[in-house]
């Protein structure tokens, strides 16, 4: 996994650095306000693409002692990193189409930037491509904002390549900063929502796809006794994911029963989820709070009569102790 990690971040430096290198010499060739937008895209993309790969080497080093759940959050801290370059590239672009617009937009060499525009689209839209398709094979934060970003960036050279086209066709350069304004608007909304969904990870914000996962392999568990998972949470880091919950326990069973009962339940939970990382489960004795619910047949402390299994709703699970149960929408 690390691995194919650190090509696919390979690959996005080099082919960032040879995208720029083809971007700038068509906007040097023809003076367009358009290409040089889509230039300073492609140089975030360089320091984007070179930060990701630091980034994920950093991610995959084994957690310590000063850092006990790894240091996979280091690839949202890259993921944030690339959506303020984003941004801060769309600011540089507006200034540029709106001095052009002021001092009169000059162009040359039309054919040549056509040219310039069309295989720049095309190379990115095949290195984003890959990159988000590694990102989501390897569940790499970092290569997948690399991706978006990428392939972004073909729709900004679209942008480029219409201002271009529209200028030759119709003989007025004015179309040129018109597109660059265009395609800074698009970088604006790419970094920023680069920058929240980075953000809220670093946070910790619920991961209700995540969470929904786990509470699926909690209720499917065969295991007669253990009931009413709750206060669970989990916390992504890197391609890890950490979890504890409370589950119920039969109180007069001994602490070993207890122990291997749980031990079964947190080999069920990971393997029918397929993650990978740590899961924690804290014992809670029953007291007669699950007991409509549990299925234990020879139970000797039953209090209340058997009503049948219930699944655990994921508001359930994750629902702080003392907090209020939230009513159903039916009633």
């Amino acid at each position: 996994m690390h691995r194919r990690r650190s090509a696919a971040t390979i690959v996005a430096l080099v082919g960032a650095v040879a995208v720029f290198a083809l971007k700038g010499v068509g906007a040097l060739l023809t003076g367009s306000t358009a290409l040089f937008s889509d230039a300073m895209e492609s140089i975030v993309n360089v320091a984007a693409a070179g930060f990701a790969f630091f980034a994920v080497r950093f991610a995959s080093k084994p957690a310590d002692r000063e850092h006990p759940y790894g240091h996979g959050k280091m690839e949202h801290v890259a993921a944030a990193f690339e959506g303020g370059l984003i941004t801060f590239a769309a600011v540089v672009i507006f200034h540029a189409a709106f001095r052009s617009l002021w001092t009169g937009p000059q162009l040359r060499e039309l054919d040549t930037g056509l040219a310039v525009a069309a295989v720049s689209a095309v190379a990115n839209l095949l290195l984003g491509a890959y990159i988000l398709r590694e990102g989501r094979a390897t569940d790499s934060p970092t290569l997948i904002a690399d991706g978006q970003h990428v392939l972004s960036d073909v729709w900004t050279t679209l942008g480029a390549l219409l201002g271009l086209g529209l200028a030759r066709l119709s003989g007025n350069p004015i179309f040129d900063p018109i597109a660059a304004i265009a395609v800074g608007l698009v970088l604006a909304r790419t970094g920023v929502v680069l920058v929240q969904n980075a953000v809220h990870a670093l946070l910790d914000r619920e991961d209700p796809e995540l969470l929904q996962k786990l509470v699926d392999a909690f209720n499917s568990a065969p295991m007669e006794g253990l009931t009413g998972v709750h206060r669970l949470r989990a916390l992504r880091t890197g391609d890890e994911v950490h979890v504890d919950a409370h589950v119920y326990v039969p109180e007069h069973w001994s602490v070993k029963e207890a122990h291997e009962a749980v031990t079964f339940l947190e080999r069920w939970v990971a393997e029918h989820t397929g993650l990978v990382g740590e899961l924690a489960l804290h014992l809670d004795p029953c007291r007669a709070e699950p007991c409509a619910r549990c299925d234990l047949s020879d139970c000797p402390a039953r209090r209340l009569p058997y009503e049948g299994t219930k699944a655990v709703t994921l508001d359930e699970a994750v629902r702080l102790a003392g907090a209020p149960v939230e009513p159903s929408p039916s009633g």
